[in-house]
């Protein structure tokens, strides 16, 4: 939201406690990530008008498993932290992002991931469940299996 930071927290307390007093829930398509861990119990990640990862808030936040996909962990990355430390650089995604009606064959991700293979190049993955709480839309989501070119 392009609102002044108080006014925002004020609307996003309105909206918190309608949707209690209502018992209903809200839908955001935000960019803001403060926003979505402040209001979001779960959240679907996209890229390229696809679901990408889809957890609950704590999973993407504060990752409990060894999973993501390459592009919600470059996002996190990208990102300041309020904890950071003055003048650590933050991570760029290399690349951009395909112009919607070109989309590149295979993961429409892999041309900006480090991790891709040429499995990746050609192949779409599944969304899929890595584990009770979280699935991914990757070929290689378990963190420590990763490697550049294999």
């Amino acid at each position: 939201t392009a609102l002044d930071v108080t006014i925002q927290a004020q609307i996003l307390r309105l909206m918190n406690e309608l949707k209690e007093e209502f018992k209903t829930a809200i839908m955001f398509i935000t960019h803001d990530l403060g926003v979505i861990n402040q209001m979001a119990d779960d959240v679907a990640v996209m890229y390229c008008g696809q679901v990408v990862e889809m957890a609950p808030v704590d999973y993407i936040f504060r990752p409990r498993s060894n999973y993501s996909h390459p592009y919600t962990e470059a996002l996190l990355k990208s990102i300041p932290l309020l904890k950071g430390h003055q003048g650590d650089r933050l991570e760029a995604i290399p690349g951009a992002v395909p112009h919607p009606l070109a989309l590149p064959r295979g993961c429409k991700f892999a041309p900006r991931c480090k991790y891709a293979t040429a499995k990746c190049h050609e192949h779409e993955p599944d969304l899929v469940q890595v584990c009770p709480e979280q699935s991914v839309r990757c070929f290689y989501p378990e963190k420590g299996v990763r490697s550049s070119g294999e």
